[in-house]
């Protein structure tokens, strides 16, 4: 994983410009260059969650302008464009533009007041990571705010059944800038074999299983102390969405970096309800990636 640029959808509403303080810290860590995109809609809404939408292309280069302007006073490089023909599917504009542009990353928000399945199922960045490759950075919000991102605890939900090494690489690629302490965690899968024996053997093996992980997980992390100052190793026996809230409400997480399979929304772990519930709580911000 590279990101040398850095390609920030914004749609002219406050609450997508929450990823912006994520997208500069990571310009200026890494460091990377940032391209603020708009994209005009063929057929535009009259306003984006209460705000006025962006209704000509004089209006969001304006409003790119002065983004850039205040990113530019923080250090970091930055260039606006607003793609002027209207189209009808945004997430494949913002797609092309990020191959165009050679984009490592792509970074936007999930809001809306649509329901959960809408919110998921049919969210721009979902349809992006689904007929793309490039990793989105996607922070959920419900409200607007500029909170500053600092990255002091990054954790990495680890599934040996996928992408270990995607997950690895952009680990390291994202914690060994700030420094930030990484949490590996893993989880025994659901209907192992553990679940399927008599009662009395069960234990016995799903905290072999456990020791397994454990192990496992203890070799990617001495790996990783090789390059980065502190990493720690969970296991815990819960379902795979309520370990991983448990674990960044523990710690807490700055940045969750996700593997996914980019089939029924997020898969990591790897189920469309586990991405719902992720994505259905607010103030998270997760570095997704495809799994190839």
């Amino acid at each position: 994983m590279s990101a040398q640029r850095i390609l920030v959808a914004l749609d002219g509403s406050r609450l997508a410009e929450a990823v912006l303080p994520a997208a500069c810290s990571l310009a200026q860590h890494l460091p990377a260059r940032l391209l603020l995109l708009h994209v005009v809609e063929r057929e535009p809404p009259q306003s984006v969650h209460g705000e006025p939408h962006l209704a000509t292309d004089e209006e969001a280069q304006l409003y790119l302008e002065e983004h850039a302007a205040r990113l530019r006073s923080q250090h970091v490089e930055v260039a606006v464009h607003v793609h002027q023909r209207g189209v009808g599917d945004v997430a494949a504009a913002i797609d092309r533009h990020a191959h165009e542009f050679d984009a490592g990353l792509i970074a936007m928000c999930a809001h809306g007041r649509t329901n959960l399945r809408q919110r998921v199922m049919g969210s721009i960045a979902e349809r992006i990571l689904r007929g793309g490759s490039i990793p989105i950075l996607l922070r959920t919000v419900r409200r607007a705010d500029g909170v500053e991102f600092r990255l002091r605890n990054l954790l990495v939900p680890i599934d040996f059944g996928h992408d270990v090494d995607a997950a690895m690489a952009a680990t390291r690629l994202v914690a060994a800038p700030y420094p930030a302490t990484v949490t590996l965690l893993s989880v025994p899968e659901p209907g192992s074999p553990a679940t399927r024996l008599l009662p009395s053997a069960s234990a016995v093996a799903k905290e072999l299983e456990c020791d397994e992980l454990r192990r496992r997980l203890g070799d990617l992390a001495a790996k990783l102390r090789a390059e980065l100052p502190e990493v720690r190793t969970v296991v815990l026996d819960q379902e795979p969405a309520a370990a991983i809230l448990e674990t960044a409400a523990s710690l807490p997480a700055d940045l969750i970096v996700l593997v996914t399979d980019a089939h029924g929304g997020l898969a990591a772990w790897y189920d469309p309800s586990i991405a719902q519930r992720l994505l259905a709580r607010p103030d998270l911000t997760l570095l997704l990636i495809k799994e190839l």
